[in-house]
């Protein structure tokens, strides 16, 4: 007699053991799935009761006929995630949404949620993972970042046929907290560039340029001395980003890298999109592109902040300058305090945001994140009547239009006119870079 082989979405059920003489051990359904590399695959499903087993064998064939696919062995959610991180989704966003996005992974959605089975997730595993987090005492703008890492990662999920539903479409998002920037003003911006000026402040140039041009940090200590000319050409930005451990990428079966960073791993590697623009300069710092169209622009450099450019680039082409840059680094102290010639490194974010909140104690004015310079620049350039289109233009913010992408860089005419009035705002007296003394202090 011929073998009969099913076809896919066909099912049986059957009982176990097929003697019926013998006590009943349970119902079994199976149904046929495409196969792989030849080989039969089949999904089986038990339960005790025949109506109950014929009931979950029809949801097996109508999710089958949905998703193309079903999984043919049960996955935890933390193994898929991890899968899904490392194979899938870091392929596509950045190294430093990567570090964020796998530390709330470990942090947060594992320990809460992790071991449920993917199959097996509901709403109320959603919900539960929204509640540990803030029982931690995180704000609701974590847990919605959470909340959308596994919605993406049950997305890819379902395109894999791995799960029939997204659950966390069937939970309502938390809601982003409420934070209250600290804003500088314009007569906090004044003073601030005041303090800045005064003789000897090597950075006074670098804090400039924040307040009058709304440039984001990186934008700012990324800016090489050949993108400056009658524009600033903020097409690139410093980062510090985070090396991957490469020990055993290649091959899984060497042993667990003895190092604990990646950055200390001998076969260490940046873990990025394939098409992401990136140079290395030293140690975990990298010039990127900004991550979105409207972030790289071209702004027309007017005074008095064409002349503090200017003065601030005739001293970093007197110093030792190794990577182009017109801010560099303070110089270095051995372990033992002993003071370093410069070297021309480019200045870590970190120091940059010290240096930063340094500058705000000594102008007197309230302690305020970097970033928030920004909102004073915005600040500024209502002051002086900008018209609201141009200020986009010139602090870089994105647009709902897609369009943005293509458009021009601007009517250079109109920013070189919105930035020559905000400049009329701030008479400040400035005085030249002052190069740092080559000898121990």
């Amino acid at each position: 007699m011929a073998r009969i082989t099913r076809g896919k979405g066909e099912g049986a059920l059957f009982r176990v053991p097929a003697d019926t003489s013998k006590p009943l051990k349970f119902w079994q359904a199976t149904v046929e799935l495409p196969p792989r590399n030849g080989e039969r695959r089949r999904k089986f499903v038990r339960s005790k009761d025949k109506r109950v087993a014929l009931t979950k064998l029809r949801e097996l064939q109508k999710d089958l006929a949905k998703v193309g696919d079903l999984p043919t062995a049960s996955q935890t959610l933390e193994s898929w995630l991890r899968h899904w991180f490392d194979q899938i989704h870091s392929k596509r966003v950045r190294p430093k949404t990567i570090a964020t996005q796998r530390g709330i992974i470990d942090n947060h959605i594992v320990p809460a949620i992790g071991s449920t089975r993917l199959d097996k997730l509901e709403p109320l595993h959603v919900r539960r993972m929204h509640d540990a987090i803030t029982d931690k005492g995180l704000s609701s703008t974590t847990a919605l970042q959470a909340h959308r890492i596994l919605g993406t990662a049950l997305r890819d999920a379902e395109r894999e046929g791995r799960v029939t539903r997204n659950v966390t479409t069937l939970v309502d998002a938390p809601r982003r907290a409420q934070t209250n920037l600290a804003v500088l003003d314009l007569d906090a911006g004044v003073r601030i560039l005041q303090e800045s000026a005064r003789p000897g402040d090597r950075m006074g140039s670098r804090w400039a340029t924040a307040l009058l041009t709304g440039a984001r940090q990186g934008e700012v200590l990324g800016l090489e001395i050949d993108r400056v000319s009658d524009h600033l050409d903020l097409s690139w930005q410093l980062q510090r980003l985070t090396w991957a451990h490469g020990c055993n990428k290649s091959d899984p079966r060497q042993p667990t890298c003895p190092w604990k960073r990646g950055a200390d791993c001998p076969q260490r590697f940046l873990d990025a999109p394939v098409d992401w623009e990136h140079r290395h300069l030293t140690g975990g710092l990298w010039l990127s592109r900004p991550k979105s169209a409207a972030g790289w622009r071209v702004i027309p450099l007017v005074d008095p902040l064409r002349e503090i450019i200017e003065r601030r680039i005739a001293v970093a082409t007197a110093e030792p300058n190794p990577h182009g840059l017109v801010w560099t680094a303070e110089q270095k102290r051995t372990p033992q305090g002993v003071l370093l010639p410069l070297d021309g490194s480019p200045i870590d974010p970190r120091v940059d945001n010290a240096a930063w909140h340094e500058l705000l104690q000594r102008a007197g004015v309230n302690d305020a994140r970097l970033h928030d310079a920004r909102h004073t620049t915005v600040d500024l350039l209502y002051e002086a009547e900008v018209p609201e289109a141009v200020i986009t233009e010139i602090v870089g913010h994105s647009t709902i239009g897609m369009s943005r992408r293509y458009r021009s860089r601007g009517n250079q005419r109109a920013l070189r006119d919105a930035l020559t009035k905000m400049s009329k705002l701030l008479t400040v007296g400035t005085e030249p870079d002052l190069p740092q003394p080559q000898t121990d202090a």
